[in-house]
């Protein structure tokens, strides 16, 4: 990743962070994702499977007043294949990723109108947050510019943006402070932040592979960070890194 990128990231994160109601974070979160074509999301939990009262679970809603009458109306919460991809993986995926068994003919005819409704492409972020339920913050639009690398910070973006909402965001209050990385781990942070990969690290600073994975596998674990990206966004926000 570059230095802009990081910076676009993190400042659209402390962005969020500075506002002061649900309506002032996703008009953030609608900015900052509509620079890779990505102009309709829902941020929502997933309640258990045949729940039909799912609405309820809703943090943000930027769907068209019309697809999300429409997905209302036809019950396509129950067979939306990429809920159900969402409850079995952790891992970012773009609709056309779908495995093939999850596309029913029920399951298909909810992408087939969604492409109707001007969403032919999309990414959805699965969310798996300890002791909660699974939730997903799914984005598209009739046509998206979203290179591989820039997943790694939508995804950060995302999960930033759903925990806020959800208020998992919150500082815990139980007074312990937060461990501190080593020389080491900064300096390979910087080095991430910088854009080099882990082979490129590992060569910088003449360590294998798995040293360097380690040390990236502490870091992510001291900062509560999901990948790399977001924890350079919390190691600049606590000042540990420089860019």
């Amino acid at each position: 990743m570059e230095n802009k990128t990081v910076v676009d990231l993190f400042a659209a994160i402390s962005k969020i962070d500075a506002a002061r109601s649900a309506d002032a974070i996703l008009q953030e979160f609608r900015l900052a994702v509509e620079r890779y074509g990505l102009r309709n999301f829902l941020i929502t939990g997933l309640p258990v499977p045949h729940d039909t009262d799912w609405q309820r679970e809703i943090l943000g809603d930027g769907w068209s007043p019309e697809w999300h009458r429409r997905y209302v109306t036809e019950e396509y919460f129950l067979h939306d294949p990429c809920v159900a991809q969402c409850r079995h993986s952790q891992e970012p995926f773009r609709w056309g990723e779908l495995p093939a068994a999850r596309l029913v003919p029920r399951a298909k005819l909810v992408m087939d109108e969604a492409a109707e409704f001007g969403m032919k492409e999309g990414i959805c972020i699965p969310i798996h947050v300890p002791l909660a339920g699974p939730g997903v913050v799914t984005m598209a639009s009739d046509r998206i510019e979203v290179p591989a690398s820039a997943m790694p910070l939508i995804e950060t973006l995302c999960v930033h943006t759903f925990r806020s909402l959800s208020g998992l965001g919150t500082p815990t209050s139980d007074g312990d402070e937060p461990m501190p990385l080593t020389a080491r781990e900064r300096e390979l942070l910087e080095w991430s932040a910088q854009g080099k990969s882990t082979d490129d690290i590992a060569c910088i600073l003449g360590v294998t592979r798995n040293t360097v994975e380690s040390h990236q596998r502490n870091i992510r674990a001291k900062l509560d960070a999901i990948n790399v990206a977001h924890a350079i966004v919390k190691a600049l926000r606590r000042q540990e890194i420089q860019i």
